[in-house]
Protein backbone atom coordinates (compact mmCIF):
# COMPACT_ATOMS: atom_id res chain seq x y z
CA UNK A 1 0.00 0.00 0.00
CA UNK A 2 1.25 3.61 -0.70
CA UNK A 3 1.74 6.77 1.20
CA UNK A 4 -1.53 8.11 -0.48
CA UNK A 5 -3.52 4.69 0.05
CA UNK A 6 -2.81 4.73 3.47
CA UNK A 7 -3.33 8.27 4.14
CA UNK A 8 -7.06 7.49 2.15
CA UNK A 9 -7.48 4.73 5.43
CA UNK A 10 -8.74 5.57 8.94
CA UNK A 11 -6.63 5.22 11.85
CA UNK A 12 -6.98 4.38 15.71
CA UNK A 13 -8.23 7.18 17.31
CA UNK A 14 -5.87 5.37 20.21
CA UNK A 15 -3.20 5.95 18.07
CA UNK A 16 7.58 42.43 -4.83
CA UNK A 17 7.10 46.59 -3.58
CA UNK A 18 9.22 47.54 -6.67
CA UNK A 19 9.39 46.62 -10.00
CA UNK A 20 12.79 44.76 -9.85
CA UNK A 21 11.10 42.09 -7.77
CA UNK A 22 8.50 41.29 -10.15
CA UNK A 23 10.88 41.24 -13.10
CA UNK A 24 12.54 38.28 -11.36
CA UNK A 25 9.60 35.90 -10.74
CA UNK A 26 8.53 34.33 -13.74
CA UNK A 27 5.15 35.40 -15.53
CA UNK A 28 3.85 32.14 -15.71
CA UNK A 29 4.25 32.25 -11.41
CA UNK A 30 2.73 35.27 -10.96
CA UNK A 31 -0.79 33.72 -11.53
CA UNK A 32 -3.17 31.36 -10.12
CA UNK A 33 -2.33 27.59 -11.29
CA UNK A 34 -2.76 24.22 -10.55
CA UNK A 35 0.07 22.04 -10.25
CA UNK A 36 -0.21 18.26 -11.11
CA UNK A 37 1.71 16.04 -8.49
CA UNK A 38 2.88 12.19 -8.31
CA UNK A 39 1.79 10.13 -5.64
CA UNK A 40 5.29 9.38 -4.36
CA UNK A 41 5.81 6.96 -1.26
CA UNK A 42 9.75 7.97 -0.27
CA UNK A 43 12.22 11.35 0.07
CA UNK A 44 13.99 9.57 -2.72
CA UNK A 45 11.00 9.46 -4.79
CA UNK A 46 9.92 13.17 -4.05
CA UNK A 47 13.39 14.49 -4.97
CA UNK A 48 12.82 12.85 -8.18
CA UNK A 49 9.56 14.92 -8.93
CA UNK A 50 9.80 17.97 -7.60
CA UNK A 51 11.01 21.11 -9.45
CA UNK A 52 13.05 22.69 -6.86
CA UNK A 53 13.38 25.90 -9.53
CA UNK A 54 9.94 26.22 -9.73
CA UNK A 55 8.13 27.55 -6.20
CA UNK A 56 4.82 26.22 -7.41
CA UNK A 57 6.20 22.75 -7.58
CA UNK A 58 7.55 23.91 -4.20
CA UNK A 59 4.48 24.71 -2.60
CA UNK A 60 2.35 21.89 -4.45
CA UNK A 61 4.74 19.24 -2.97
CA UNK A 62 4.62 20.71 0.31
CA UNK A 63 0.95 20.13 0.56
CA UNK A 64 1.43 16.49 -0.18
CA UNK A 65 4.21 16.18 2.35
CA UNK A 66 1.99 17.93 4.69
CA UNK A 67 -0.71 15.10 3.91
CA UNK A 68 1.77 12.04 3.83
CA UNK A 69 2.26 12.66 7.79
CA UNK A 70 -1.14 11.06 8.25
CA UNK A 71 -0.14 7.94 6.70
CA UNK A 72 3.88 7.90 7.30
CA UNK A 73 5.11 10.45 10.24
CA UNK A 74 8.81 9.62 9.49
CA UNK A 75 8.83 9.71 6.02
CA UNK A 76 6.26 12.92 5.50
CA UNK A 77 8.46 14.74 8.33
CA UNK A 78 11.69 13.80 5.80
CA UNK A 79 9.91 15.15 2.88
CA UNK A 80 8.85 18.54 4.91
CA UNK A 81 12.86 18.64 5.86
CA UNK A 82 13.65 18.58 2.27
CA UNK A 83 11.41 21.48 0.81
CA UNK A 84 11.68 23.93 4.37
CA UNK A 85 14.13 26.33 4.98
CA UNK A 86 14.18 28.65 8.36
CA UNK A 87 15.42 31.99 7.67
CA UNK A 88 17.80 34.53 9.40
CA UNK A 89 15.35 37.58 9.53
CA UNK A 90 17.83 39.83 9.12
CA UNK A 91 20.23 38.02 7.29
CA UNK A 92 21.22 36.27 4.44
CA UNK A 93 21.34 33.29 5.64
CA UNK A 94 19.56 30.03 6.07
CA UNK A 95 18.90 26.13 7.94
CA UNK A 96 17.45 23.63 5.13
CA UNK A 97 14.84 22.01 7.51
CA UNK A 98 14.75 23.93 9.43
CA UNK A 99 16.68 24.75 13.14
CA UNK A 100 14.23 22.84 15.03
CA UNK A 101 14.28 19.96 12.66
CA UNK A 102 10.76 19.73 12.03
CA UNK A 103 9.87 21.78 9.49
CA UNK A 104 7.66 24.07 10.89
CA UNK A 105 6.13 21.75 12.43
CA UNK A 106 4.01 22.36 15.70
CA UNK A 107 4.20 18.98 17.44
CA UNK A 108 0.96 20.21 19.47
CA UNK A 109 -0.82 18.71 16.34
CA UNK A 110 0.42 15.50 16.59
CA UNK A 111 -2.45 14.61 18.24
CA UNK A 112 -4.21 15.30 14.87
CA UNK A 113 -2.49 12.87 12.94
CA UNK A 114 -4.09 10.55 15.56
CA UNK A 115 -7.52 10.87 14.82
CA UNK A 116 -9.90 10.03 12.75
CA UNK A 117 -11.73 13.48 13.29
CA UNK A 118 -8.83 15.57 12.13
CA UNK A 119 -6.69 13.21 9.58
CA UNK A 120 -8.51 13.99 6.79
CA UNK A 121 -8.25 17.97 6.74
CA UNK A 122 -5.22 18.29 4.46
CA UNK A 123 -6.90 16.30 2.06
CA UNK A 124 -9.50 18.85 2.04
CA UNK A 125 -6.89 21.39 -0.53
CA UNK A 126 -6.54 19.07 -3.06
CA UNK A 127 -8.43 19.24 -6.65
CA UNK A 128 -11.73 17.22 -6.69
CA UNK A 129 -11.78 16.76 -2.98
CA UNK A 130 -15.79 17.60 -1.84
CA UNK A 131 -17.80 17.45 0.93
CA UNK A 132 -19.81 14.94 -1.65
CA UNK A 133 -17.34 12.62 -2.10
CA UNK A 134 -16.04 12.33 1.64
CA UNK A 135 -13.13 14.57 0.58
CA UNK A 136 -11.29 11.56 -1.56
CA UNK A 137 -9.02 13.62 -4.19
CA UNK A 138 -9.38 13.59 -8.03
CA UNK A 139 -6.75 11.68 -9.51
CA UNK A 140 -3.96 12.52 -10.81
CA UNK A 141 -3.23 14.71 -7.21
CA UNK A 142 -3.64 18.37 -8.13
CA UNK A 143 -3.27 21.42 -5.90
CA UNK A 144 -4.79 24.86 -6.73
CA UNK A 145 -2.38 27.64 -5.73
CA UNK A 146 -3.87 31.38 -6.02
CA UNK A 147 -1.24 33.70 -6.33
CA UNK A 148 -1.08 36.18 -3.81
CA UNK A 149 0.56 38.95 -5.33
CA UNK A 150 0.31 41.96 -2.30
CA UNK A 151 2.02 39.89 0.40
CA UNK A 152 4.99 38.69 -2.60
CA UNK A 153 5.36 42.81 -3.29
CA UNK A 154 5.75 43.57 0.59
CA UNK A 155 8.02 40.60 0.66
CA UNK A 156 10.02 41.07 -1.67
CA UNK A 157 10.38 45.23 -1.09
CA UNK A 158 11.24 44.01 2.44
CA UNK A 159 14.29 41.77 1.26
CA UNK A 160 15.24 40.95 -2.21
CA UNK A 161 17.68 44.57 -2.15
CA UNK A 162 19.07 44.39 0.43
CA UNK A 163 19.47 40.21 1.83
CA UNK A 164 19.29 39.39 -1.92
CA UNK A 165 16.37 36.88 -1.01
CA UNK A 166 13.83 36.61 -3.32
CA UNK A 167 9.99 35.33 -2.65
CA UNK A 168 6.66 34.23 -4.08
CA UNK A 169 3.68 33.70 -1.80
CA UNK A 170 0.89 31.65 -3.25
CA UNK A 171 -2.14 30.27 -1.00
CA UNK A 172 -4.20 27.42 -1.27
CA UNK A 173 -7.83 27.05 0.06
CA UNK A 174 -9.77 24.38 1.56
CA UNK A 175 -12.68 22.52 0.16
CA UNK A 176 -13.87 22.07 3.45
CA UNK A 177 -15.08 25.97 4.96
CA UNK A 178 -12.93 27.70 2.76
CA UNK A 179 -9.99 27.74 5.38
CA UNK A 180 -7.07 30.47 2.74
CA UNK A 181 -3.57 28.88 3.91
CA UNK A 182 -0.22 30.97 2.82
CA UNK A 183 2.64 28.94 1.10
CA UNK A 184 5.92 31.46 1.26
CA UNK A 185 8.64 30.33 -0.58
CA UNK A 186 12.35 31.81 -0.80
CA UNK A 187 15.52 31.64 -3.30
CA UNK A 188 18.18 32.32 -1.61
CA UNK A 189 21.14 34.87 -3.16
CA UNK A 190 23.52 32.65 -5.31
CA UNK A 191 21.32 29.76 -5.45
CA UNK A 192 17.86 28.87 -7.77
CA UNK A 193 16.66 26.89 -5.84
CA UNK A 194 12.98 27.47 -3.90
CA UNK A 195 11.96 26.36 -0.49
CA UNK A 196 9.08 26.85 1.71
CA UNK A 197 10.00 29.58 4.87
CA UNK A 198 7.05 30.16 6.97
CA UNK A 199 5.85 27.21 9.53
CA UNK A 200 2.37 27.98 9.62
CA UNK A 201 2.25 26.45 5.92
CA UNK A 202 2.03 23.03 7.84
CA UNK A 203 -0.20 23.53 10.98
CA UNK A 204 -2.21 25.93 8.75
CA UNK A 205 -3.11 23.05 6.69
CA UNK A 206 -4.71 21.13 10.03
CA UNK A 207 -6.84 24.51 10.80
CA UNK A 208 -10.14 22.52 12.16
CA UNK A 209 -13.21 22.93 9.93
CA UNK A 210 -15.05 20.12 11.12
CA UNK A 211 -17.87 22.38 12.30
CA UNK A 212 -19.73 22.51 8.82
CA UNK A 213 -19.07 18.69 8.02
CA UNK A 214 -22.29 17.24 7.96
CA UNK A 215 -23.03 13.18 8.90
CA UNK A 216 -23.44 12.02 5.48
CA UNK A 217 -20.08 13.79 4.62
CA UNK A 218 -18.82 12.55 7.54
CA UNK A 219 -19.85 8.87 7.05
CA UNK A 220 -17.93 9.12 3.64
CA UNK A 221 -14.67 10.21 4.97
CA UNK A 222 -12.71 6.93 5.20
CA UNK A 223 -15.07 4.69 3.04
Amino acid sequence: MGLFDKAMAGGSKDASAGQGAAMALKPEWMMDRVIEIQDVNSLEELKAAVDVTDPGSVAAYWVYSVFCLTADYEIGMSMMKYLFADIEPFGRGFTEGGLSGKAGWDTYFNERLKDDDYRWLPRAYFVGSTADNGFHPAMPLSVRLYFNKPNTDTINGQTLAQLGRLNIVYYVQSNAAGNKVNLELSRFDGSDRYYVTKGTASTGLFYDQRAGLTAAAKAKLWD
